[in-house]
């Protein structure tokens, strides 16, 4: 019986777990300088809700808005709906402002996103970012999603691989194997989300040790801090710190507690543990426990003939 397509099962799958590892890898050092941001940006002037932005994006930069406007007095519940309880205070960004607009009306936390104004505060609050080098651009998101096209090519080879296979009657196992993870590879790399930079993820990190008296963990008395801090303690420390300051509010609003990269695994950043989700090659590089070359290479295991990759 001949080898499909004239490659023996052990050649093609050794070879097709290698091109597999080498995508993953590429792609990862490909998202690893797309990723990078600005070496020379600084966090350290930057407002609660850009911090929150960089930590949890949208809904934690809202959160962190309400939060600062709870502790002011401009803003309350009724039912499971936002309202204003007094005038804006001075001082505030556009983003505070199109909130308690949007309050006026009784809206619901989860629908702040959909509205027009606060819409556009949080798109010009991400562009700023991005000039500064902290966010990362939508551009470089779509260029990071093109390595999903040479994983779906190669998942594509896989496939038409498993059908000539079983039609010439070889084991195909180990290449079913590898194109599941060709096959979640590609989802993850089609799914690539990123806020922060990796500078911007650094410099977090360091901010929010420097914060770490706002850490819902050290039970922080936020009213010492005023609205700044609980604005700020929000932004480091995600919506837990709202729920340590005012848990019914934070309840009757339908805040959700977890809305925070955290910074504790790389937010993304590098690492399929955050909003990046499969860029490095350790989410990937596991490829080769299904249906490794070692297995594969000497061919009794796979039937005498090799066919374990069809």
């Amino acid at each position: 019986m001949q080898d499909t397509w004239g490659i023996p099962g052990p050649a093609f799958i050794v070879g097709y777990i290698v091109a597999l590892v080498v995508i993953a890898i590429l792609a990862a050092a490909h998202r690893k300088v797309l990723f990078r941001g600005d070496r020379n940006a600084s966090v350290d002037d930057l407002g609660p809700q850009q911090l929150a932005y960089l930590n949890g994006g949208d809904r934690l930069a809202v959160y962190s808005s309400i939060s600062g406007l709870r502790a002011a007095g401009a803003l309350g519940t009724s039912g499971n709906a936002l309202v204003q309880t007094g005038p804006i205070p001075a001082g505030v960004t556009p983003l505070d402002s199109a909130i308690h607009h949007a309050a006026s009306g009784q809206i619901r936390t989860r629908d702040l996103t959909g509205d027009q104004w606060v819409r556009s505060a949080l798109d010009d609050l991400r562009a700023g970012l991005e000039r500064r080098g902290l966010a990362v651009s939508t551009e470089a998101l779509k260029q990071a999603r093109l390595w999903a096209w040479a994983a779906g090519a190669l998942g594509l080879i896989g496939v038409f691989r498993m059908v000539a296979g079983v039609q010439n009657n070889k084991p195909v196992g180990f290449l079913f194997a590898a194109l599941v993870v060709v096959a979640i590879l590609t989802w993850r790399l089609a799914r690539t989300r990123r806020i922060a930079t990796g500078v911007a993820t650094a410099r977090m990190r360091e901010l929010r040790e420097r914060h770490g008296y706002l850490s819902p963990g050290q039970s922080p008395a936020y009213a010492t801090y005023g609205a700044a801090g609980a604005a700020l303690g929000v932004a480091l420390f995600g919506a837990a710190a709202l729920y340590d300051m005012d848990p019914a509010f934070a309840a009757e609003a339908g805040i959700q507690r977890v809305v925070s990269n955290g910074f504790t695994s790389g937010s993304s950043a590098g690492s399929c543990g955050s909003s990046s989700s499969c860029g490095s090659s350790s989410s990937c590089g596991s490829s080769s426990s299904c249906g490794s070359s070692s297995s594969c290479g000497g061919g009794s295991s796979c039937g005498g003939g090799g066919g374990c990759g069809g």
